[in-house]
């Protein structure tokens, strides 16, 4: 690993195609390419949220060298578990965020922990959403299958009283490919989903 997360690739052009117009929260940015993408697919303002201080000065190198001004664009060093809580309490709202966390489960027995905090991200990040916000999320542990992932995604929706359409849902780059006998190896889940009203 580079510490790009090249697996990452062929997401962040997806969220760069829908990023027109956006103002977007960028969480776990690490060194900020989700932003990056977006910006470069006509995002209008990226807010990146990180706990590590040496990526926000990172993010504001990769912005400058790519022609944006860091000064618009601004990084939050703090922990999103809890400053996504805080944003919706605030009734912040923003038209993109992106969930990008590291591995929440290492081992079989971390599952159920990282399973519910799945749930909790998630539901977090979609009271920031408006109708019709997008929700780009993303989980990078083998130990949490695609199918629980969306179970935890519509417990999510459901404890935020919102609904989510899901529009795309991907893994890794084809560079990074899955034995047919090892399917644990398809680590990477990643939806591109819609947060509509509760009916």
């Amino acid at each position: 690993k580079t510490g790009f997360y090249l697996d990452q690739r062929d997401n962040r052009a997806r969220v760069a195609a829908y990023a027109p117009g956006k103002r977007m929260l960028n969480c776990f940015a690490y060194t900020g390419a989700f932003g990056l993408y977006a910006l470069r697919g006509g995002a209008v303002q990226v807010t990146s949220v990180d706990t590590a201080a040496q990526a926000a000065q990172e993010a504001a190198r990769n912005l400058e060298i790519n022609g944006h001004d860091s000064d618009a664009h601004p990084f939050v060093v703090a922990d999103c578990f809890e400053l996504l809580p805080e944003y919706a309490t605030q009734g912040r709202e923003y038209d993109l965020i992106i969930l990008d966390p590291p591995s929440l489960a290492r081992a079989k027995k971390s599952r159920h922990a990282a399973q519910r905090a799945y749930v909790h991200l998630n539901q977090a990040a979609m009271r920031c959403l408006p109708p019709g916000g997008l929700l780009a999320t993303a989980s990078c542990t083998s130990q949490v299958s695609p199918q629980s992932f969306r179970l935890a995604l519509g417990e999510a929706a459901a404890r935020a009283d919102k609904r989510l359409l899901i529009l795309h849902e991907a893994g890794h780059a084809i560079d990074h490919p899955v034995a047919a006998h090892f399917p644990e190896g398809r680590y990477l889940k990643f939806v591109l989903g819609q947060v509509q009203a509760r009916i």
